[in-house]
């Protein structure tokens, strides 16, 4: 009979915090790549001409570290849908064109004023190392059985 009566005060407490979990999961993750992102961004305004190689590896590093944190949070979940596969595939080439997008609207706003064509790559860094994080969030969370 006891078990009964605390039934459900914890499923109360249960339905009470697990949405503010939900919340701030969220939130630790939007903040993860929100570092990376600004982080890629801080990278493309490399003052120095002719290592863009070096800067390119350097920025594809920390977004497959991003990625791998990403899955962390969320327990390298599995179990997405072929629907889920195809558009990260297809997110992932798109988050290269809005990237492409973003560096061509910089560059030529650049054209106009001078200062912001410094800014070019990285925007376009800022603007893949977002998507990118945000296609890897929606991934892991297509897959998760959790509920989070």
């Amino acid at each position: 009979m006891s078990d009964h009566s605390q039934d459900p005060v914890t499923e109360d407490e249960s339905l009470t915090t697990q949405p503010l979990l939900i919340k701030r999961h969220r939130r630790q993750i939007r903040n993860l790549i929100l570092d990376y992102a600004m982080g890629a961004a801080i990278i493309g305004l490399n003052p120095f001409r002719g290592i863009l190689t070096l800067v390119l590896l350097i920025v594809g590093v920390l977004i497959l570290k991003m990625m791998w944190d990403i899955g962390s949070k969320w327990g390298y979940t599995k179990g997405q849908d072929p629907l889920a596969i195809a558009g990260n595939i297809f997110g992932f080439l798109g988050a290269f064109a809005i990237a492409f997008m973003a560096w061509v609207t910089i560059f030529c706003l650049g054209l106009y004023v001078p200062l912001l064509s410094g800014f070019a790559i990285s925007a376009a860094f800022f603007t893949l190392t977002w998507t990118l994080g945000q296609i890897t969030n929606q991934f892991y969370a297509s897959g998760d059985q959790g509920g989070r």
